[in-house]
């Protein structure tokens, strides 16, 4: 005898071959019957529009917004990750195929056998395929999966240039540090207004006053006037 209510409920008696395998899978069993309408259905589609237009690849294109786009959407409805509102879009879009395939498929029974019919049925055609590509490209992108994927490549991006920027700051404060130093050692190799004259004018600074011409040293001033001299003249 059970002992648990689990094992209770779970316990089957006197079910057959049918109640256990066919009646048991019945979602299964229907979700395949349908697609195989579908397909069918794409089938009759894609006889009506070879019978109209006698060119096999429009024919074969017409699929694109019939039995193809419906097994995406059903696919897509059933996606374990997708929102609530992208379900019902999904739905929508499986059902608008639906109905595209059957108004495709009874064209020749009501009479849309002319030129003028076959022209408005591949119009019809062309403008449901783009709008099944659209919707599809807003379901991939709004997909919380594909989201995640792209706020992460988003952050980690930011990070890299963020190492990136501190690292090149870090060279230029060593280079900087080491430009420094070296000043640093002029100035206490010769004097330090000598050494800011001389800086200023590498930089191409111009110098007024005392300063340009009052070097302490000869060799300096000689050194000043030749760089003064080398260097290009400034555009009037």
């Amino acid at each position: 005898m059970p002992n648990k209510i689990s094992e209770v409920l779970q316990e089957q008696k006197g079910e057959g071959f049918f109640q256990e395998h066919i009646v048991a899978n019945a979602p299964v069993l229907i979700a395949v019957f349908a697609n195989f309408v579908v397909i069918f259905a794409d089938y009759r589609v894609y006889d009506v529009i070879y019978q109209l237009t006698g060119s096999w690849w429009k024919a074969l294109g017409s699929s694109l917004a019939c039995a193809i786009p419906f097994l995406l959407w059903e696919i897509g409805w059933q996606y374990n990750h997708t929102t609530d509102e992208w379900r019902i879009v999904s739905l929508c879009m499986a059902g608008l195929a639906f109905v595209t395939s059957i108004v495709l498929g009874v064209a020749d029974y009501v009479g849309m056998t002319s030129p003028e019919w076959a022209s408005f049925l591949l119009g019809s055609v062309v403008i449901l395929t783009g709008i099944h590509t659209a919707v599809g490209l807003l379901y991939y992108y709004n997909d919380p999966d594909v989201a995640r994927k792209r706020r992460k490549a988003q952050a980690l991006g930011t990070m890299l240039d963020a190492q990136q920027n501190a690292a090149v700051t870090e060279l230029l404060l060593q280079e900087g540090d080491a430009l420094l130093g070296a000043i640093e050692k002029l100035k206490q190799k010769y004097d330090p207004e000598d050494v800011e004259i001389i800086t200023n004018i590498l930089k191409g600074k111009k110098q007024q006053g005392p300063k340009a011409t009052g070097f302490k040293r000869p060799q300096v001033r000689a050194m000043a006037q030749d760089t003064k001299t080398n260097l290009p003249e400034e555009k009037k």
